[in-house]
């Protein structure tokens, strides 16, 4: 196999969660661009639809902080495609709001879906995996889990957890060849910063502490996933890659 092979993913089944928009809408595009069958989950059916038949793959509807839907999903797919390959924990969500003001229900949610969440879907994946050869989980953390942002206690604390849970995972599932790796975004062009991203001000504000003095376009998040999903990666578990610009390196 010469090095560009080692990213092709013809053959295998893919479950992106989070998938209707977004970093999830455009991991899966890029996976389905190296060969893989793509699944996309989330709660928004029809964008799901949209985007599974943009890439020639399928989808289900999903809340993945309800794990006894999420083992029936998982089983699901797995019955209808075969066994699964790789994972993409992307669901997320955020909630602006100092640390004073952040009431039980908005905390409860945010660490259900991201971490609870990131957690629940290993494990039916787990359950679910091909045998005979590789598999690979790939955590969508954020710059969060390594730096303080103001007014994100709870998304913060989740992608802290989301980090934790990867390397505590890769020593798990490394006796079963399942690699699980994070990646760190930083800003890009999507749904969940629009509020600040739409305030000129802010966004320089926020320009001024990413070295390359960008936000990302969505279709940048493929490549590293990519990457970590495939045999490229294939000697690397319990890794968090940053991909924010410099951001971090601070």
């Amino acid at each position: 196999m010469n090095a560009l092979d080692s990213f092709r993913l013809d053959g295998r089944v893919v479950v992106v969660t989070g998938g209707s928009a977004g970093l999830g809408a455009a991991a899966a595009r890029a996976l389905a661009d190296a060969g893989a069958m793509v699944v996309v989950t989330g709660r928004r059916a029809e964008h799901l639809s949209i985007v599974a038949k943009e890439i020639s793959g399928d989808s289900r509807v999903l809340d993945v902080a309800d794990r006894a839907a999420v083992r029936e999903v998982f089983a699901d797919i797995a019955k209808e495609h075969g066994p699964l390959g790789v994972l993409v924990n992307n669901a997320g969500q955020a909630h602006q709001a100092e640390l004073p003001e952040v009431s039980d229900e908005d905390w409860d949610r945010i660490v259900d879906v991201n971490l609870r969440g990131a957690f629940a879907a290993t494990q039916a994946f787990v359950r679910h995996r091909v045998t005979g050869r590789s598999a690979s989980v790939v955590n969508i953390s954020s710059l969060a889990g390594a730096v303080g942002v103001r007014g994100q206690s709870a998304y913060t604390a989740s992608k802290a957890g989301v980090e934790g849970l990867t390397r505590a995972a890769a020593l798990d599932l490394a006796r079963l060849d399942v690699r699980v790796n994070a990646l760190a975004p930083g800003y890009f062009a999507t749904d969940m910063p629009g509020e600040v991203l739409a305030d000129e001000a802010a966004t320089a504000a926020l320009l001024r502490k990413v070295p390359q003095r960008r936000v990302a376009d969505p279709a940048e998040i493929g490549p590293p996933v990519v990457f970590l999903a495939s045999d490229a990666s294939r000697f690397m578990t319990g890794a968090v890659l940053n991909f924010d610009g410099g951001y971090t390196a601070q």
